[in-house]
């Protein structure tokens, strides 16, 4: 079996590769990326006879093409922003697809190429990094305890991790600044920004944290995937700190993309605060903890004995079920809890689709295409362990 992994030599993709070589399912892992010098170092450093790195610019068709040709699966692990591209480059070459996560709208029109892998018979997985992806699975593991879901509500958090944007600079804005989804009372409600703060706690040593509703993936399917849900929301939780320095970028409208005049062209604040920021090094402390808590809400039916012993009468009971997780840094891999809860599952959903131990075919969310069971107890393999706090 073998797998291309685009943005391999990235934060995400070194913890996803890293979790690859220790796969046999895989006889050849390619990890490609635009810069190649740094995709052989990545390469070289995993010390595996199987790997090896190629040059992938995402922005061409024609490299995409060629990357894809002969590659059973392709693991997405660069910008959303170059997510459909490369889902055509596997329709083309026949390829499995997954990726970190479109944040919403590019979730929605990844899932109209659902008809096209479905009739290839192949998986678009869309979003298996942490969040969406072990999220969205937390979710269907609670869904399958009820018998009608009502609620989901899905919070994130963080502690540690050094100063500066923990990943890609370009999402985490994006995140900040682009308007909110919210599932509520059965419809979709769109929200400023930054708005919904809530306080909440986390597993320690998160902690209590201070979160706002978000742009998020697991907006654009799980409001769909059960019928009768009514509700459905998003929180993040970044340190005060970066909320700060973004809500400074966003009152100097460093963040506005209304193009204007400079000397010898035309540029929008955001694509040069993009370019900048990307240029910066990311932080470098190890020691930082990531963590989330997935609250399914709904209806279970409970049978319970009559004085008749052979009639049974239901009650109908209402039920929570939360599901938490707490993720350090892998020290031993040299990996920031961020990159390691992001990669290492977009990793186990390679090796289970190269199992063959998908649910079905098409452009599916996690919580489509995977037994949750089954996910849950890979994960626990790499110390990702998602449990009941409460039901």
């Amino acid at each position: 079996m073998k797998l291309l992994a685009i943005g391999g030599c990235g934060a995400m993709g070194k913890a996803a590769t890293r979790a690859l070589i220790e796969m046999p399912v895989f006889d050849e892992i390619i990890i490609g990326d635009i810069n190649l010098p740094a995709a052989q170092n990545w390469a070289q450093k995993l010390c595996d006879k199987r790997v090896r790195a190629i040059r992938v610019d995402v922005t061409d068709m024609a490299s995409l093409l060629s990357a894809t040709k002969g590659v059973d699966i392709v693991a997405n692990l660069t910008l959303y922003e170059f997510n459909i591209p490369i889902m055509h480059a596997c329709l083309e070459n026949r390829c499995h697809y997954l990726d970190l996560g479109g944040l919403y709208h590019v979730t929605k029109k990844q899932l109209a190429l659902h008809e096209k892998f479905k009739a290839l018979d192949r998986l678009a997985l869309l979003g298996m990094g942490a969040s969406p992806g072990m999220t969205n699975v937390a979710a269907a593991m609670g869904a399958q305890q009820l018998d009608h879901v009502t609620d989901t509500h899905i919070r994130t958090g963080t502690k540690g991790g050094g100063r500066g944007f923990g990943y890609s600079a370009k999402t985490v804005l994006d995140e900040c600044t682009m308007n909110a989804f919210v599932f509520e009372n059965g419809a979709m409600q769109e929200l400023p920004p930054l708005s919904g703060r809530e306080r909440y706690v986390l597993p320690e040593p998160v902690g209590e944290v201070e979160g706002f509703y978000s742009i998020h993936s697991e907006l654009a399917t799980l409001p769909f995937q059960y019928p009768g849900i009514q509700n459905v929301s998003f929180r993040v939780a970044f340190s005060s700190r970066l909320v700060n320095m973004v809500e400074t970028l966003i009152d100097l409208k460093l963040t506005s993309l209304e193009k204007f005049a400079y000397k010898t062209i035309d540029i929008a604040p955001r694509e040069f605060l993009d370019a900048h920021l990307m240029r910066l090094p990311k932080p470098e402390e190890l020691s930082e903890f990531k963590a989330f808590r997935v609250e399914v809400g709904g209806m279970k039916d409970v049978e319970r004995k009559t004085k008749n012993v052979k009639r049974k009468k239901k009650n109908v009971m209402r039920k929570t079920l939360v599901y938490e997780i707490l993720v350090p840094s892998k020290e031993d891999w040299g990996i920031k809890a961020g990159a390691y809860w992001t990669g290492v599952p977009a990793a186990v959903a390679a090796e289970l689709i190269a199992e063959g131990k998908y649910l079905a075919a098409g452009a599916l969310a996690p919580e489509a295409a995977f037994a949750p069971e089954l996910v849950f107890a890979r994960l626990a393999d790499y110390d990702l362990k998602i449990a009941l706090a409460q039901k």
